[in-house]
């Protein structure tokens, strides 16, 4: 049986009509199909990415950077993430949404401009993003994410991502029910002009990070909403001894 080398994939998807002439130098490094993938120049080709709408970034006028973050493939599930770089912030993607802190039960939502809905004890502050479901009556408001406006402690207002007011005046009567949860959120010291100089290396839960304008730093995982990051110190981790002593001969 003849066994053929393919030096190189970068020929791309060659036309059906191409499938005979061996005497082109592109049919040597061409494909009969090339179907989700992206040749590279130097020859091989890759899965290309993906094209599902997941989220809005949380500005849309900034540059972000995206860094998958893999602990265990194959059979383990749960376990693989999207890290969203922008200005100043760190959020995660996982299984197709984004990662969300606790929900806080909403217990009522107003027909007005703006809606104003009622949580016990939120937490919340004011420019930051939940996302709400489950509310009956007010469908509206379901499914959505939204910035988080004229708070108290026990209630906030609801603007859209560009920062308007939404308006309630139409929508259907609150009935029952509803939850709202905070989009996760780590706060980091990468700038968006620093963000495609950014260098990194993963091991297990921690993602290693260096940049030329800040000191390494590792970003761990714990839980799916629980992610810390830390200088790394690189002082000994055993103290010197002080009793040692020695002569001279």
């Amino acid at each position: 049986m003849t066994s053929l080398i393919q030096p190189s994939l970068s020929g791309g998807e060659l036309a059906p009509s191409l499938h005979a002439r061996v005497d082109l130098a592109k049919y040597q490094t061409g494909l009969k199909t090339c179907l989700n993938t992206i040749t590279m120049a130097h020859g091989g080709a890759s899965n290309r990415p993906g094209f599902q709408y997941i989220c809005e970034v949380k500005d849309s006028s900034k540059a972000v950077r995206l860094i998958p973050f893999e602990f265990s493939s194959g059979s383990t599930i749960g376990q693989t993430y999207i890290l969203e770089f922008g200005n100043l912030y760190m959020r995660v993607i996982k299984d197709g949404g984004q990662v969300l802190e606790a929900n806080k039960t909403i217990s009522g939502a107003t027909q007005a401009n703006p809606v104003v809905v009622t949580a016990t004890s939120h937490g919340y502050t004011n420019g930051q993003e939940v996302f709400i479901s489950g509310v009956v009556g007010m469908t509206e408001l379901n499914g959505k994410n939204y910035k988080v406006a004229g708070v108290t402690t026990h209630t906030f207002q609801l603007q859209d991502m560009t920062s308007t007011n939404v308006n309630g005046t139409g929508y259907t009567a609150y009935g029952s029910a509803g939850t709202a949860a905070r989009v996760f959120t780590l706060t980091t010291p990468y700038t968006e002009a620093q963000l495609f100089r950014l260098k990194y290396a993963q091991s297990a839960d921690v993602l290693t990070v260096c940049h030329p304008s800040h000191a390494p730093r590792d970003i761990t995982r714990t839980d799916h909403a629980a992610w810390t990051i830390s200088t790394i110190t690189f002082a000994p981790t055993q103290a010197a001894p002080t009793s040692a002593s020695g002569t001279a001969n």
